[in-house]
């Protein structure tokens, strides 16, 4: 919420596109986890998860403090997504090890359960985050006590966050977890091993992305399930880069001239937007995990990315105020059941001995075809309006679940398997 609020706020002072100011903020988002995240689980299995917690949350308390000060004092937007890199990849790998050191907090008959109450806790942050943090970032009161940008004290408030979980951590690993740390190493020898594991994982990485692509393309059901990812994340690139900087610019007449008007609603509004879809991210998985065996799941694949494709196309045409909350809602009901679709279809037709490679090949071209369809939307802004290009978004994304229609069809005339 912050660093959107920033680029808003650096789009009207400079008259920057906006758009392209969250375009490649989405490259930066996706890149970490592009070039690290095959190499992430190698390394922090190497090196005390502890200290990888920590450090890698004492690193991005320190840097998200210097966000405002790039901003405010230098004025360079390209040296704050060079330290967002960094706080996402040192999140890569706080999220890794953090995943990995939970089993030694707690006894395995209760592992579900903490598995469980952490998924909870995390929907429940998002939400507020989303929620709240919009909310942060407009409030007018932190001028009052010497703030003069309200967006500056979201970097300010998620700062504090880390340094309460650095000194969180500390507590817990000090009562709660006692390990004999392993063998130092002088820093020479790490970075050997750095090359050799980089070396040798990237020939894995390599060998495996070929195999994957192979059952891709010999397995029908997994294609459809690829093709209809990458026709998702389009529409979720359509919506992150182009909507967003809609609904945050001001209304007509208030626009300036030459501009492109917006909704008005603020970053707050992005904000509201965001909870809302989340209501209906919930209540649709919920409906549909006692509801959905009873259609199909390609079907709900092709209708649900259907859906979306429409919303997308309404986004585009109205200038209400109100009919975005009611298109955000219907959103999050329809991704929820497509995105549970997608896994199921993959975990009953891929065998199980390649499963964890289609489901890391799937994930890493998601980052992958974000971070390509958000850039080049951003640069496409140059030359057309977003609401232009956001309807042809909606079109492409609608066209593609027809086709996925039409292919389903004719696989089930020619393999009565499928």
């Amino acid at each position: 919420m912050a660093l959107l609020a920033m680029i808003a706020f650096l789009s009207q002072r400079y008259n920057w596109e906006a758009s392209k100011g969250i375009s490649y903020l989405s490259v930066v988002i996706t890149l970490p986890t592009i070039l690290f995240g095959n190499f992430a689980g190698v390394l922090v299995d190497r090196w005390d998860k502890r200290r990888v917690l920590i450090f890698c949350d004492l690193m991005r308390a320190c840097l998200v403090l210097t966000i405002p000060l790039f901003v405010l004092e230098i004025g360079n937007l390209f040296l704050v997504y060079f330290v967002a890199f960094f706080i996402f990849l040192f999140g890569l790998f706080f999220n890794t090890a953090r995943l990995a050191v939970i089993p030694t907090l707690v006894a395995p008959r209760r592992l579900l359960a903490a598995n469980s109450f952490i998924s909870f806790i995390g929907r429940v942050a998002t939400f507020l985050g989303v929620l709240f943090g919009g909310v942060i970032v407009d409030l007018t009161f932190w001028r009052r006590i010497g703030i003069r940008y309200s967006w500056s004290a979201g970097f300010y408030i998620d700062s504090l966050t880390y340094w309460v979980s650095v000194f969180s951590l500390l507590y817990i690993f000090r009562h709660h977890l006692r390990l004999r740390l392993p063998k130092k190493e002088n820093i020479l020898t790490q970075g050997k091993d750095l090359v050799e594991i980089v070396g040798t994982n990237l020939k894995k990485l390599l060998i495996n992305l070929r195999e994957g692509y192979s059952l891709i393309f010999s397995l029908p059901p997994v294609s459809f399930t690829f093709a209809s990812t990458i026709a998702l994340v389009l529409f979720g690139a359509g919506i992150f880069v182009l909507y967003i900087p809609i609904i945050q610019n001001l209304p007509p007449p208030s626009v300036r001239i030459g501009g492109e008007a917006g909704l008005g609603l603020g970053t707050r509004g992005v904000g509201f937007l965001g909870a809302i879809g989340s209501i209906g991210l919930i209540l649709s998985s919920l409906s549909y995990g006692i509801l959905g065996h009873k259609i199909g799941k390609r079907i709900i694949v092709i209708l649900s990315l259907f859906s979306l494709g429409m919303i997308a196309i309404l986004s585009s045409l109205t200038h209400s105020p109100l009919l975005p909350f009611i298109l955000a809602f219907l959103g999050g009901l329809f991704l929820s059941p497509l995105f549970i679709a997608q896994d199921t279809i993959l975990q009953e037709n891929v065998p199980k001995e390649v499963r964890g490679r289609i489901f890391s090949t799937r994930e890493w071209l998601l980052h992958l075809f974000f971070g390509i369809f958000a850039f080049v939307l951003g640069q496409l802004t140059t030359f057309f309006r977003k609401r232009d290009l956001l309807l042809v978004v909606g079109i492409i994304v609608s066209l593609s679940a027809l086709l996925l229609l039409f292919l389903k069809r004719e696989n089930g005339r020619h393999s009565p398997s499928l």
